[in-house]
């Protein structure tokens, strides 16, 4: 049997409460469990995880999300893919990356959301994060990959340094695998020499860097950095791959409105001046329900403005390169006619709601509750906050990049606060996109038992 390599090996821990994920490319999340409820083995075992192999071993992407997955987006699936007589009782991969904490703040990137959310509750924090710590150190001998970090930097996560530092598999050391995945704003001598043990693996390194430009470079990465920082440790890590310390380097950049123009160059200098052995060219993906922001960033867009501009850049030779690999494969990103159209339909929700006069009335029979949650802090889902914390309860709202955010002075979750939070109410998901569905499902799985609709459907049922 042939199955993708991540829906195998993919495993992923990404925040304080040990959610696991297989595969991070799926557009419900891929959650399996929880390192909170159970152990590793359980959760790499669980019917979740079965469920995401059984459907790619049947070769069913429909969970694939192209714009976030580059096997999809370049139709190559099966070149990524391996041949699989049993699954293994231990997971043989795992990537690290639950302290979200980072000393960048990206214009594309939730984790400063994620740090505000965590800044009172560093004494939980610290409890969550050695119990993560010791269940890991439980299945650590027997994985033969092991990464850090992707979300959040590296260099300023400490229990993910110190896991790394002491890894010690149960198989040859040059028959194991060890990454490291960081901005590289902090990859000096200094800090290399905290970690450089893990030199006696082979060892692959990826740094992500937003632009070579100044201004786009401090603007894109939220930091006031210079530039010539980050090029100098840029240097330094190529000294390490020509040594052989190094065994892969991969650069890499998210482009977006604000960095395309220079992609050409970009890719150049990681090829011919930084020594990278691969060169990722990710696509901007919105985290959230895109607003005019995030529709002006993704020039993949056939209806954004500079799309025409990004397609001409596009044509330049590097990308032929085999070193170079844009992994939005060609493919347009399908957010459409987003802004006015979207907009529109928004507001004719919102004026067809402020016509019921007995509208919360409504949806409490409908859901058959004086309380409710509203997932998704959408122009609808704002509008759908004010009206219903009126007259009914709303003891908290949910939305996955604005976690730590409050509005209508009520706390916005992230979808990795499910441990804590009440799930006995109804939920209505204030998003009008296939990824409704999608978002149902995840809640159901997290285990809210109650009625869950969405705002289309809720607007059906009041009728």
């Amino acid at each position: 049997m042939r199955i993708c390599e991540r829906a195998l090996n993919f495993i992923q821990i990404i925040n304080a409460e040990g959610i696991v994920r297989n595969c991070s490319w799926q557009y419900d999340g891929g959650v399996i469990g929880k390192l909170s409820e159970a152990s590793m083995e359980e959760i790499y075992n669980s019917e979740e995880a079965n469920l995401i192999r059984k459907k790619h071993f049947d070769k069913d992407y429909s969970n694939c999300n192209p714009n976030a997955c580059p096997y999809v987006a370049n139709n190559n699936v099966d070149k990524h893919s391996l041949n699989v007589d049993e699954v293994p009782k231990f997971p043989q991969e795992l990537h690290l990356a639950y302290e979200n904490v980072c000393n960048y703040h990206c214009v594309t990137c939730t984790i400063p959301s994620c740090m505000e959310y965590n800044r009172s509750r560093q004494e939980i924090l610290e409890q969550q994060y050695n119990h993560i710590d010791n269940e890991l150190k439980k299945v650590l001998p027997y994985v033969k990959h092991l990464t850090a970090n992707g979300l959040g930097e590296f260099f300023v996560s400490k229990h993910i340094m110190r896991l790394m530092q002491n890894w010690e598999p149960n198989y040859p050391a040059k028959e194991c695998r060890a990454g490291i995945e960081t901005n590289g704003s902090l990859f000096n001598e200094k800090n290399w020499k905290k970690v450089e043990n893990l030199s006696r693996f082979n060892l692959e390194v990826a740094i992500t860097v937003m632009s070579f430009e100044e201004e786009a470079y401090q603007y894109l990465s939220g930091t006031k950095l210079p530039v010539s920082n980050i090029i100098d440790n840029l240097r330094f890590v190529k000294e390490l791959r020509e040594r052989g310390i190094i065994n892969h380097l991969e650069l890499a950049t998210v482009y977006q409105e604000g960095n395309f123009r220079t992609l050409p160059e970009f890719s150049r200098r990681c090829i011919e001046e930084f020594g990278a052995d691969y060169v990722r060219l990710r696509p901007y993906e919105p985290w959230v329900d895109p607003g005019l922001d995030d529709w002006m960033k993704d020039v993949r867009n056939a209806d954004n403005p500079y799309h025409g501009e990004f397609l001409q850049v596009m044509k330049h030779e590097i990308f032929k390169h085999p070193k170079v690999h844009d992994w939005g494969g060609g493919k347009e990103s399908g957010l459409g006619k987003a802004i006015y159209p979207k907009s529109m339909s928004q507001f004719r929700l919102m004026d067809k709601i402020l016509c019921i006069d007995d509208f919360s009335d409504r949806v409490k029979n409908v859901l058959d509750s004086e309380t409710v949650m509203i997932y998704a802090m959408t122009t609808a889902g704002r509008f759908l906050t004010k009206i219903l914390s009126k007259d009914m309860i709303v003891p908290y709202l949910m939305d996955r990049g604005q976690s730590g955010n409050v509005y209508q002075n009520i706390p916005i979750m992230g979808v990795s606060n499910f441990d804590h939070l009440d799930k006995d109410l109804p939920v209505i998901i204030a998003l009008t996109t296939k990824s409704a569905i999608m978002v149902k499902e995840m809640l159901k799985r997290a285990g809210y038992k109650r009625k869950i609709v969405t705002i289309d459907e809720l607007m059906v049922l009041i009728a």
